[in-house]
C-alpha cells in the first residue's frame, strides 16, 4: 500500500470514529477512552518487543481489524511514539512498516 491509500484509510477511519463517537453516550466515550489508551499501550509494547511490525501482523494478534490497527497506529505516530514508513519492492509486496521512536 503506497503511502497515499494509507492517508485515505486513515482519514477514512478517523472519519467514521467521530461519526460514531457523535451517537456515544459520555460513559461510553469514557469506556472507549480507557479501552483506547490500554490498547494502545500493548501495540507499543508489542512494537517494542518486535522492533518492526506491520499492521497486519498487530491486528491478528490483537484480534482487531486492520482498518483499527491503521487508526490506532496514526495516531501513535502524530503523537510522535511511533514512526512509520511505507515500502514496497513489489507491486503485490507492499509493507507498511512500523518502528517505535525512542521517548526523549
Amino acid at each position: 500500500m503506497n503511502p497515499i491509500e494509507m492517508s485515505k484509510e486513515v482519514l477514512a477511519a478517523i472519519s467514521h470514529t467521530h461519526e460514531l463517537g457523535s451517537y456515544a453516550t459520555a460513559e461510553l466515550q469514557i469506556l472507549f477512552d480507557d479501552w483506547l489508551r490500554d490498547t494502545e499501550q500493548l501495540i507499543l509494547d508489542f512494537i517494542t518487543i518486535r522492533n518492526r511490525v506491520d499492521p497486519e501482523s498487530i491486528a491478528t494478534h490483537f484480534k482487531l481489524k486492520r482498518e483499527s490497527v491503521i487508526f490506532i497506529v496514526s495516531k501513535l505516530t502524530r503523537e510522535g511514539r511511533v514512526a512509520m514508513q511505507a515500502s514496497s519492492t513489489a507491486p503485490q509486496n507492499k509493507i507498511i512498516r512500523l518502528i517505535q521512536r525512542e521517548e526523549p
